[in-house]
């Protein structure tokens, strides 16, 4: 006879429920770090403050008729340049009083859909109070579109 020891299925179905937990909390932790803004574009501190969102964000991934957008704090303004084509002002959908700036690829529009892969955005912003020609900053990002 053996002398190992036998484990009771209340003992394996507690440990794999641990398991189970420790997996869990740490899928949890990883989208939780990874969603509180590394990026420094969003800073809460800094020069960047008048951003508040990228559409979408940093290396997401979405459809090739998904709007893209930036968010920025009340009083700034913009333009997208979409893989280095800049979209006209009267294809912004542009809501002033939130600071939103979105534009949606569209048939028979300067881009009509995002190519398959990895599409760049440049986000030209500016105070309303200083316009584009004297206070113009960028803000840079990439996603993928699947």
């Amino acid at each position: 006879m053996s002398n190992a020891p036998t484990y009771s299925t209340r003992f394996k179905l507690l440990a794999a429920g641990l398991l189970l937990v420790a997996v869990a909390a740490f899928v949890g932790a990883y989208l939780t770090f990874s969603e509180t803004g590394e990026d420094p574009v969003l800073s809460s501190s800094g020069q960047d403050q008048y951003v508040e969102r990228l559409i979408p964000g940093r290396n997401d991934q979405v459809l090739a008729q998904a709007p893209i957008g930036i968010d920025l704090a009340t009083g700034w303004s913009g333009v997208l340049v979409v893989n280095g084509t800049e979209i006209p002002e009267d294809e912004l959908d542009i809501t002033r009083e939130l600071g939103l700036i979105q534009f949606t690829p569209q048939e028979g529009g300067t881009v009509e859909e995002l190519r398959a892969g990895r599409n760049c955005v440049t986000a030209i912003v500016w105070p309303l109070s200083e316009g584009r020609t004297n206070g113009s900053r960028t803000i840079q990002w990439c996603f993928e579109v699947v």
